[in-house]
């Protein structure tokens, strides 16, 4: 007589949606139903904290009335991390962009259309204190945390695995542990080729650029100080050891040079202009078509 086990076979990998984006997640150790559970229920956690799309989240209740909000260890680090973010840019990676965005056209609706005025996005310390368990709102704002908070989910999954081999990519942004991985760099110009790859071991590489979420003469990345969209970075790649710090760091560079940025810790990038220059950091695992 054979025994026919009752836990049911972990999987190579899973593909769902999550966050507005489409996410791979592979492992050599395999990923099994609990841990597949536990993935859905910490990128939940995470949108019901931090999406300014849905009606149920912390966010839309801080854009409603000020007060003080409990925020776990894990959700104070982020905002710690865009704090740090705000004060080397000098204010341009702020999530106090959020209604400047949804007034832009890149609201809950999608709408698309910018409105013939937009909100202005006032100073950190207007509107946000960093307390003890969690976050005083002076008064009410509409955050966006898009230019860290995808990897921020990133990492929160990471945890997950532990020692355990792993490839993450939630829309572009990667993080690997275990065998190195050869990761493209795409070109913004063209969807259908690379500019160059970087083989990626051990650590996370995180993209920005105008042309994945744009709409007019609109893209989702504007200057605080003026409400427009950036123009003279097209695209940028950071590399770090997470993914929260290579995803801030690369909205970082849209605004400011990389050696104003050493601050933030080892990275590596690669920058690309509106003139279509290329700046990189000189790295062994980086590899550029000329």
């Amino acid at each position: 007589m054979r025994l026919k086990s009752l836990s049911p076979t972990p999987k190579p990998s899973i593909e769902f949606e999550a966050l507005g984006t489409h996410w791979f997640i592979q492992s050599a150790d395999g990923i099994s139903s609990s841990l597949e559970k536990k993935i859905h229920s910490t990128l939940e956690r995470v949108d019901k904290t931090w999406s300014r799309f849905r009606d149920d989240s912390l966010v839309v209740e801080m854009a409603t009335k000020k007060g003080d909000y409990p925020l776990g260890n894990t959700d104070q680090k982020l905002l710690e991390w865009y704090e740090t973010l705000y004060r080397v840019t000098e204010g341009d990676v702020t999530p106090l962009i959020g209604q400047t965005l949804a007034d832009a056209g890149y609201d809950q609706t999608y709408r698309l259309k910018p409105k013939e005025q937009l909100a202005k996005t006032p100073g950190w310390n207007e509107v946000i204190e960093r307390i003890e368990n969690g976050v005083r709102i002076k008064t009410p704002r509409l955050l966006d945390v898009g230019a860290a908070g995808k990897g921020f989910a990133i990492d929160q999954v990471a945890m997950l695995f532990k020692d355990k081999s792993y490839i993450i990519d939630a829309g572009g942004d990667i993080r690997v542990q275990g065998d190195p991985q050869t990761i493209g760099l795409e070109d913004p110009s063209d969807q259908a080729k690379l500019i160059g790859t970087f083989q990626l071991e051990n650590k996370s590489i995180c993209a920005s650029a105008g042309n994945r979420r744009a709409w007019g003469e609109w893209h989702h990345i504007l200057d605080p100080k003026t409400s427009l969209p950036t123009r003279k970075v097209v695209a940028t790649w950071a590399i770090a050891d997470c993914a929260m710090h290579a995803d801030g760091i690369a909205s970082a560079l849209f605004f400011t040079d990389p050696e104003k940025l050493v601050s933030l810790g080892d990275f590596s990038y690669v920058v690309m202009y509106e003139n279509g220059q290329v700046y990189h950091t000189n790295s062994k695992q980086l590899t550029l078509f000329t």
